[in-house]
């Protein structure tokens, strides 16, 4: 590969990270050599009682976890075995990572910055000159917020202003996600939504931009007089409890010192003056303890502690971070051109396309709903009730989707060439490949298949193996891709430093946004920042902004407004196969970024949406691994010159046999065999994720460890560890340190290049384009309209009783007497739960003489304590949804005669008179939908494989086997004469035949027409979901469980059906 052909060129600059302790001192504390493994052990743990009284060691354990370090004195407690491997585990894992991993935690290892030169030089300071940041933990200092807002009166002195995450839902007003201070339970929905009420409209005006509380509550008592200012109080009081108002407060997490910034915001403010002056005082405490050297600062921490419980006592009270202190580190060019050529392999690498399989379906989703042409706003599309909803695997709030596509089989190019370059090595017995340019074209093919343009910049994490400076200098060195590789954008790693790296590094550090502002001049590059939902998480996020724009969600941005970027501005659109985001005030799509690690997987749905968005759009870099090789007992190292791209690694299961036994397995004599059989070197890293540690596999204490691991996960990872101690350049005083670097990359710009992209982006400046079948004629019905549509609230645990007495009865009176033609209900919750009734009239006409009978039949439902209130509202019927314009009169036949049915079989359950489950019914009713609809059950059969997973609720499916395999074996009620309850129940699924086959004769039609405007398999899905809800109710655990019984029983019955003949 000719080096002009690079596509990505590093920066001046990179990152070193390294543990605190020197890889020298791993052979002392773990001696080498000796037989006697009793003894082994027990020198090994006379060595851990002494480290535990190193006052380096102390410290980094103090800062990491207090609670450890109270229990160190247990290190030699033999009395009490439990609690001794309690201790050694907690305390030998910590002094590991300190010894061999360099990723910064704590004080455990540390960061700084480099330079290229001409000459290279790895000589660090030892650790007195070690610097130590410290900051309040976002925990305790998300307390402090929650404490203080807590006060209205100390509130109402504060300027607050409208969360920029505010939608609209018809008559509510929503907000995806709310930061609850940090408090968010795991799997909790934080989302919210009030009325959007005449009210809440005047609220939101008037704190478009930052006012005053007090003033707030004036401004909008003067819109309304009449309700009294205390009211007017309790509701903005209500409003901003529930985080649609933000106060100054709340941290910008593009600041990386929110002590400073809540200090400064509580200067002016009263009743919170010995808050402030406590709070000035851990300020000065934070920078006494700084500035104490590593290894003197336990006490002062410790005390530090005590006096930051005082004012709030939350588990985590100080995050602290280590610089090194210097920036002398330099490394040879030379190097710099193999980190080059590195990139440009891992960018082959990625020939074919790697797609998110959850935002390609939910692309083919967009599309089938919204058609090529139309640009949704973001924060509808992400609505469960207004648009698609999150995409799969989306979980702050849950989506209720689930990933559709199998797994691709092993057929591509790279994974056949990884199978046959891994037999071969197993032949060998060999554990190394070497690739040549040969074996590189073999992999990638004569012509890329993915046509994206690369991604602007990324990061990439080495090793560098060498004897010393000198031998770099000389190009005798090895680079090593990182276990954990690398970012798909530079600065990432680098921002949660950035404020102990000096100001110096950031005027080095702007470089990357003007590089990536030439190669993509006509997005708006974006920092975009939240609050997480858990407090401490928070801590990783806190950062400056170096772009020209910013958006912040749930929280405040320190940037101009003529540079902010609202959420509810944003519009999402389809190119090519690819969404893209764009700024209605701007006019311009947005490049969603951040200047941190934080994985996205858990940021809410609005946010990670942006960031997957921004990816999605680019050829990324990609390692070369080994697909589903990597569950194999061993995989080789993989090395192209002197880079390696990919560690030796060796996977160790444990049996099903020993699982069995828990705790009480012993697994020594398992781990034993395998690190013989497979020849693991005796120095290796146990991995899991991106957490690595050294081990010594020969000494004991070690070994428990592992057999820890393999009990607890019920496997463990090994990958090699190079350099053995003699192998690491970077050194100081008393040895050598594992160190890793960061290099940061940007795309080699040109005018092409920015041509190419300016193309590409112009063409989603259009405006917004609606389906011209899909008028507003057909879309909205308001109240008075052809279709009467009204929310009945209030009965909540009663919703059964009400659809098996009361819905039946009115809905077929209407019909009878021509006042209504037909009509369905759905159940909802919004948060109350409710009913959503919908009545076709056929006319205006009709509809004024139906609705006094709507009137007095609510009226009587009041009465009876049946609901609480009534509301009236536009309906909205879902078209794409189901099909299209043309068939949605169809389908809303469907819904009513499945109201119908579902509202009999309800009544038959609830007052006994089947004896039929009600999971045994919900079953048979989904497959004689799908029957009615003209599958088979093989086609039954391969749907429901493409959705569930096969392996759930069998239990409970072998216990109903044999009654639903009767049941649903017979073709008519006439077939059922042993069953009763069975013909009972297909006698009123009947009802619903008519409708559902001249729909799916409709449907197919369309189909043959290609007017279609969402697939069968999604529109029957969407049936089937809705009959679920009416029959069930709104537990999506509920109606998973049943889908999957469906399969279950459906596969049954085919395999049946084979055997027989």
């Amino acid at each position: 590969m000719s080096q002009k052909s690079y596509h990505y060129e590093t920066l001046d600059f990179f990152m070193l990270r390294a543990p605190l302790l020197s890889i020298d001192r791993f052979k002392e504390y773990f001696p080498r050599e000796c037989e006697d493994q009793e003894k082994l052990r027990e020198t090994s743990l006379a060595y851990l009682i002494s480290l535990s009284k190193s006052p380096v060691i102390r410290e980094a354990i103090a800062a990491s976890s207090p609670s450890l370090l109270d229990s160190l004195a247990h290190l030699d407690n033999s009395s009490n075995p439990r609690k001794q491997r309690q201790v050694i585990k907690g305390f030998m894992r910590y002094l590991l990572r300190m010894l061999s991993r360099p990723t910064p935690f704590g004080l455990f290892s540390g960061v700084t910055y480099g330079m290229f030169d001409q000459r290279s030089a790895m000589t660090m300071n030892d650790t007195p000159a070690y610097r130590k940041r410290a900051r309040p933990d976002m925990e305790w200092f998300l307390k402090i917020i929650e404490n203080i807002e807590s006060q209205e009166e100390i509130v109402s002195q504060l300027q607050v202003q409208q969360n920029s995450l505010i939608y609209r839902q018809g008559e509510r007003a929503k907000i995806p996600y709310t930061a609850k201070y940090g408090t968010l339970d795991l799997g909790e929905n934080n989302s919210v939504s009030v009325r959007a009420t005449m009210a809440f409209e005047t609220v939101m005006r008037a704190c478009e931009r930052p006012v005053q509380y007090s003033k707030l509550v004036q401004t909008v008592h003067k819109e309304f007089p009449e309700a009294g200012i205390d009211t007017i109080s309790q509701y903005i009081w209500q409003l901003f409890n529930q985080e649609f108002l933000i106060s100054a407060l709340r941290p910008p997490t593009t600041n990386a010192k929110p002590l400073e910034y809540l200090i400064t915001a509580l200067q002016e403010v009263s009743g919170v003056e010995k808050l402030t002056a406590d709070l000035l005082y851990i300020r000065e405490q934070i920078r006494d303890y700084e500035e104490t050297p590593v290894g003197s600062g336990e006490a002062k921490l410790l005390n530090l502690y005590e006096e930051m419980k005082a004012i709030v006592d939350v588990p985590s009270l100080l995050q602290i971070d280590m610089s090194f202190g210097d920036q002398a580190i330099r490394i040879n060019h030379t190097v710099r051109k193999d980190i080059e050529l590195a990139a440009e392999l891992l960018m082959s690498f990625s020939a074919e396309p790697q797609e998110s399989p959850h935002l390609r379906e939910y692309c083919d989703d967009f599309l089938e709903k919204y058609g090529p042409h139309r640009e949704i706003p973001l924060l509808e599309l992400l609505d469960e009730e207004l648009g698609l909803g999150a995409p799969a695997t989306y979980r702050y709030p849950q989506s209720r989707r689930n990933i559709k596509s199998p797994a691709a089989p092993l057929t591509s190019r790279r994974e056949q060439c990884m199978v046959k370059w891994l037999l071969s090595s197993l032949h060998k017995e060999e554990q190394e490949i070497v690739l040549d340019e040969v074996m590189i074209q073999e992999l990638i093919g004569s012509e890329s298949k993915d046509t994206r343009p690369f991604l602007p910049s990324m990061e990439l994490f080495f090793s560098i193996l060498a004897e010393d400076e000198k031998a770099v200098d000389n190009g005798d060195y090895t680079l090593v891709l990182g276990p954990y590789a690398g970012s798909h954008g530079a600065g990432m790693t680098f921002g949660r430093f950035i404020d102990i790296l000096g100001d110096p590094f950031k005027d080095l550090f702007k470089v990357i946004n003007q590089k990536e502002e030439q190669i993509v001049p006509d997005k708006l590059i974006t920092e975009i920042s939240y609050l997480p939902s858990a407090g401490r998480v928070t801590n990783v996020v806190l950062t400056e902004n170096f772009r020209n724009y910013e958006m912040a969600m749930g929280t405040n941005q320190i940037i101009p407004e003529e540079k902010q970027v609202k959420p509810n501005d944003l519009v999402v659109g389809v190119r090519d196969g690819y969404f893209y985001v764009k700024s209605l005030k701007y006019n311009q799509e947005i490049m969603a970024t951040a200047n941190h690690m934080l994985n996205i997987n858990e940021s809410p749905n609005v946010y990670r949406f942006l960031r997957e968005v921004n990816q999605q759009g680019y050829r990324r870099w990609r390692r070369l691994d080994w697909g589903i090789l990597d569950v194999s007992p061993f995989t080789p190292r993989i090395r192209y010159k002197n880079i390696i791209l990919s560690h030796a690694t060796w996977n160790l299961r444990l049996p099903q046999e020993i699982i069995d036994l828990g705790n009480k397995a012993d697994c020594k004599p398992l781990v034993e065999d395998f690190l013989a059989e497979w020849k693991v070197p005796r120095y290796a890293y146990m991995i899991h994720f991106d957490n690595r540690i050294m081990l010594d596999l020969h000494n004991p204490l070690h070994i428990e460890e592992v057999c820890k691991d393999l009990i607890t996960n019920h496997e463990v990872t090994f990958i090699e560890h190079f350099g053995e101690f003699n192998g690491h350049p970077v050194h100081r005083e008393d040895g050598r340190l594992i160190a890793e670097f960061v290099f940061p990359l940007v795309k080699r710009y040109s005018d092409h290049d920015a041509n190419k992209e300016s193309a590409l982006m112009t063409t989603g400046s259009r405006e917004n384009v609606l389906l011209p079948i899909t008028e507003k004629s057909q879309r909205i019905f308001l109240p008075g309209d052809t279709w009467f549509y009204a929310k009945l609230y209030g009965i909540d645990s009663r919703q059964d009783e009400f659809l098996a007495r009361h819905w039946q009865a009115f809905s077929q009176g209407c019909n009878e007497i021509g006042a209504v033609e037909h009509a369905y209900f759905i159940r909802y919750s919004d948060p109350e739960q409710h009913i959503r009734a919908r009545f076709f009239t056929g006319s205006t006409e009709k509809t004024g003489k139906f609705m006094p009978l709507f009137y007095e039949w609510t009226a009587a439902l009041l009465q009876d304590g049946m609901i609480s209130k009534v509301v009236v509202d536009t309906y909205e019927p879902e078209l794409e949804r189901y099909g299209g314009p043309q068939l949605m009169p169809l389908a809303e036949v469907v819904f009513s005669a499945d109201s119908e049915v579902s509202a009999e079989l309800i009544r038959l359950m609830r007052f006994n008179q089947i004896e039929l489950s009600q999971e045994v019914v919900a079953v048979i009713s989904v497959v004689e939908i799908l029957r009615q609809f003209g599958y088979s059950h093989a086609e039954i059969l391969a749907l429901f494989n493409r959705h569930f997973d096969v392996k759930e609720y069998l239990n409970e499916f072998r216990q109903a086997r044999t009654l639903l395999m009767q049941l649903l074996g017979a073709d008519s009620s006439v077939s059922l004469p042993d069953c009763p309850d069975g013909a009972t129940v297909y006698n009123i699924l009947e009802l619903r035949t008519a409708a559902l086959r001249d729909y799916a004769a409709e449907f197919m039609k369309q189909e043959t027409g290609g007017t279609l405007f969402n697939s069968k398999e999604d529109v029957l899905l969407s049936i089937i979901h809705m009959h679920l809800n009416r029959l069930l109710g709104i537990d999506r655990n509920q109606e998973r469980k049943i889908m999957i019984m469906t399969r279950h029983a459906v596969n049954s019955l085919v395999q049946y059906r084979r055997k027989k003949g």
